[in-house]
Parts: C-alpha cells; sequence; structure tokens
C-alpha cells in the first residue's frame, strides 16, 4: 500500500503489490472510503446535508429550515421579485385605475384622486351633513326656507302679486297682499256745527271720510286726529281747506298739532272773501310736510277773530305718506 494520495487519504494498492495482497488492500480501501463517507450514509426523506465543521466530508443530515425560498413571484398590486439574487418587493400606488397603496388624510375637502379618507374626516363630513337642510325641506319651486323656532322650514310659494312680509306676530314671515302704491286719508266736514270763542284755539273734528287707506283717522272717536298706523312711519304731507260761514274775520289761522303741542303757527291764513258763497265767510287752505313714527297723531286747530258763537265749517282735512 501506497502512502495516502487522495484528497480524503485513502490508502491506494500499488503496482508492486503482489496479487496475493490484493484483497487486503482492497479491504484497507474499502475500510478508508467507508470512514470518509460515513456521514453521508443515513438521512431521512426530506433532509439535506449540512456542514457540521471545516473539515472534508464532515457532513450531517439535517431538515431544511422551514420558509426556505426558491422563489419570489409576485402580483399587482405588488411589485418585483426574482428567483434568484437579491429580491426586491415593492408595492404600487393606488389610484382610481389600478389597487395599491394610499395615504390617508383628515381633508374633507380634498378633490384628490389617490388619498383615502380617515375616519376623522368621515365623521366631520357626517356632521357637516347631518347639520345641513335636507332637500325634502321644500318641495315647489319658489319656496322659501326659513327658522321657525327651533328647525328649518319651508314657506310655501305665494300667489302673483303677494309680498313678502313679517307677520302680525313678528315671528315668522309670510306673504301678503302688496300695500297700495298710495297711502293716507281725507277727513271731511260738511257743514259741522262748533262753539267757538272769538281769539281762542278750537279743535276741528271731521265726521265723514272721502278716503283711508290704513286707518288713519276715526269718525267717531278723536274725530279731529289723524294717527299715524304701525309700519307707517316716515315723511307725510299734511292738508287743510275749508270755509267757516259767519261774519267775514280779519284774520284766521289753522294750526296743526302734533301729539298735543303746536308745530305750526300758520297751516292756513284765512282771507276775508265778503260775499262771495251769499255770505260772509272765511276760507282757510294751506299744507305743511311733517316727519311723523307710528302712534303719532296730528289735529287741526283753528282761529280767527270772528265773533264768539256757533259756527258751521266745510272742509278738509288730509294726510298723504311721502315715503320712508
Amino acid at each position: 500500500m501506497s502512502n495516502p494520495t487522495t484528497p480524503f487519504s485513502w490508502q491506494m494498492p500499488t503496482s508492486t503489490d503482489l496479487v496475493t495482497d490484493l484483497p487486503a488492500d482492497f479491504e484497507v480501501f474499502g475500510q478508508a472510503v467507508a470512514t470518509s463517507m460515513a456521514d453521508l450514509l443515513g438521512g431521512t426523506t426530506g433532509q439535506v446535508l449540512s456542514k457540521t465543521t471545516n473539515t472534508d466530508m464532515d457532513f450531517t443530515w439535517v431538515s431544511p429550515n422551514p420558509g426556505d425560498i426558491t422563489a419570489v413571484n409576485v402580483t399587482s398590486p405588488i411589485t418585483g421579485g426574482g428567483s434568484s439574487g437579491d429580491v426586491t418587493i415593492g408595492i404600487q400606488a393606488g389610484s382610481t385605475t389600478q389597487s395599491g397603496a394610499v395615504q390617508l388624510t383628515d381633508s374633507t375637502s380634498s378633490t384628490s384622486t389617490t388619498t383615502a379618507a380617515t375616519p376623522n374626516a368621515v365623521k366631520t363630513s357626517y356632521d357637516l351633513a347631518n347639520a345641513a337642510i335636507a332637500k325634502s325641506t321644500v318641495t315647489t319651486a319658489g319656496d322659501i326656507i326659513y327658522r321657525d323656532a327651533t328647525v328649518p322650514t319651508r314657506l310655501p310659494i305665494g300667489t302673483a302679486g303677494q309680498v313678502l312680509k313679517v307677520n302680525s306676530g313678528a315671528t315668522a314671515p309670510e306673504w301678503g297682499s302688496a300695500a297700495s302704491s298710495f297711502a293716507g286719508a281725507q277727513a271731511t266736514a260738511n257743514g259741522q256745527s262748533f262753539s267757538y270763542t272769538s281769539g281762542v284755539e278750537t279743535l276741528l273734528t271731521f265726521a265723514t271720510e272721502t278716503y283711508d287707506t290704513n286707518n288713519f283717522h276715526n269718525t267717531s272717536t278723536n274725530a279731529g286726529r289723524m294717527t299715524i298706523p304701525t309700519g307707517g312711519g316716515g315723511k307725510y304731507l299734511f292738508n287743510a281747506t275749508g270755509i267757516f260761514i259767519g261774519t267775514v274775520p280779519s284774520y284766521a289761522y289753522v294750526k296743526l298739532y302734533k301729539n298735543g303741542s303746536r308745530i305750526s303757527d300758520a297751516l292756513a291764513y284765512g282771507a276775508s272773501i265778503g260775499n262771495t258763497f251769499g255770505n260772509n265767510n272765511g276760507v282757510v287752505t294751506g299744507s305743511i310736510p311733517c316727519t311723523a313714527v307710528a302712534g303719532d297723531y296730528f289735529e287741526l286747530y283753528i282761529q280767527s277773530d270772528q265773533s264768539t258763537g256757533t259756527k258751521t265749517f266745510y272742509g278738509s282735512f288730509s294726510c298723504s305718506f311721502l315715503g320712508a
């Protein structure tokens, strides 16, 4: 036998060995092979060889580690993969045309098509929708929404020619007839008798009316007054005309009072006209503008030097609304 000549130190027969030595030589050789390869023997189905040490032929059988990978196969939205070398895995961005990763956002006003709402954004949107006025509140073209004592409610559309105004309780809007383009009244006295004292202011009363749009005047209660109605505040023009029958005076004045106080010393001047109307008469006429608010009342008082006694008066007292 020679010295070992193989990487595994197997002793091999030499050319000078006798034939009778060969069985023993091969026995030595076989034992050496068996010794070297002993670690490769055995094992069970599914095991793999693993190096035990750095020594040649020093192997052992072991079960493969779970998760050993031979390839990484991916489908959308996962990207990358492979069956060799370093394998990189990624995920594509989500959009309206492909699945993928999306970024969360709390925004309730974003128009992005690549982000997704968080529960907080959904809750915020819900709260906004919950607080909104329901579309079903209105049912007809022209309906109006207003708030009653507790919730938004519907005011149905009115009819042609109506205007929107506040109800009498000042609690809600309502449709109603448009106010006349003119507001005012004219009260008249047709041959009314009144007691008169020369030089003393005497209240004139008017028992009839030519017109009265908003109850400015009352023919039985305070018949000498023009009272500004609710909502009627503004500028007015007051007019007085009249003839009182009797001795021709040297002067005659009609004076305008507001809320019991004189505001015009001479609303109208009376000139003696002699027997123009078949009697000795005094004529009064004139007008004056005045600003008033609801509840203000106006009266006419007459004063002249005509002799004391009972006189007969024909005339009118009017007010006309000029605007706010």
